[in-house]
């Protein structure tokens, strides 16, 4: 099996756009300045972003063997939706991590079957530079807002790769670039964003997902209840942003459709129906009700703690 056949099975299996680099020892450069983002702190609370250092330096360490990385960039867009409160895009439809990865799967399969060659299907999970390899595999480039960016349909994709023992031919890295027009940094309402990269200790999206516990003194959400996409909504990239035609990522009318005062009373039997095969579950119902309360103190309307429903 080659290059060509495995593109045409990612295409039948939903892929925007794919890409294959040479496995090997990521960049020393730019080892270095991910090594650097995490001695200053500015991965916040996300410790699981200092292990596996080893593998994320080279992810033949994932599979041995391995001679190849296929980077495949899935769209989740489906344009812009009205909802009394904020959600990032890419979480209003079914978990990324089950659809991407089964999709991925069957094509890593057929790679197994037709050449013999092992592989190793990863979604976001794995210890990988995901968009560090998409640029080498000449998917698309990374913009300012530190999101992978495909050149001519913009930033609303998922990533994942297939790794392969199989050798093949690999296509050429981008050397597109973002440009210098800053609307992303000078839109970040947490000022998470710099010339220096991003500071995930004040990103909403971070701060609405990731963070446990009290948000911290002066966090102000809007209607952000979950995660942020400020940073790609004025970005000029997704100005012309191609529509997903991809149905389990179709945005669900019973999010969009939720009011803080649905998700303060929500018990946790009604957020695991609601949210079911979603990616929101990973801020938990608490983290949910927390980032409400603070919406509705910001609005002049903080309720007392015996009217929310914490199931």
């Amino acid at each position: 099996m080659d290059s060509r056949e495995i593109k045409s099975l990612l295409r039948e299996a939903g892929v925007c756009k794919a890409g294959i680099a040479q496995v090997g020892a990521v960049d020393s450069a730019v080892a270095d300045e991910y090594s650097r983002w995490i001695a200053s702190g500015r991965h916040a609370s996300m410790g699981y972003l200092e292990k596996y250092t080893d593998i994320r330096s080279n992810p033949e360490l994932l599979l041995p063997g391995a001679r190849s990385i296929i980077s495949c960039a899935f769209n989740h867009y489906y344009g812009e939706q009205a909802s009394p409160l904020e959600w990032a895009t890419y979480a209003l439809g079914d978990d990324y991590h089950e659809v991407v990865r089964e999709r991925l799967s069957r094509v890593a399969a057929r790679i197994s079957e037709a050449s013999g060659a092992d592989c190793r299907v990863c979604v976001d999970t794995a210890p990988i530079l995901e968009r560090y390899w998409a640029v080498r595999a000449g998917v698309g480039f990374v913009g300012l807002n530190r999101q992978l960016i495909i050149p001519g349909a913009g930033s609303h994709f998922f990533l994942g790769e297939i790794l392969t023992t199989l050798p093949l031919d690999y296509d050429s890295p981008c050397t597109e670039s973002c440009g210098s027009c800053g609307l992303c940094i000078k839109a970040c309402p947490g000022h998470a964003l710099s010339d220096a990269g991003l500071d995930a200790r004040r990103c909403l999206s971070y701060l609405t997902i990731e963070h446990r516990g009290e948000l911290p003194e002066g966090t102000r959400l809007g209607r952000h209840v979950y995660g942020c996409d400020r940073c790609q909504q004025v970005c000029p990239h997704n100005a012309h942003a191609p529509l997903s035609e991809i149905e389990e990522f179709r945005p669900r009318t019973a999010i969009l459709t939720l009011t803080t005062a649905d998700i303060l009373r929500m018990t946790r039997q009604e957020f695991s129906t609601i949210f079911r095969h979603s990616a929101i579950k990973r801020t938990k119902l608490a983290g949910l009700h927390r980032n409400t309360s603070r919406i509705e103190k910001e609005r002049g309307g903080d309720l007392p703690s015996d009217k929310i429903n914490y199931g």
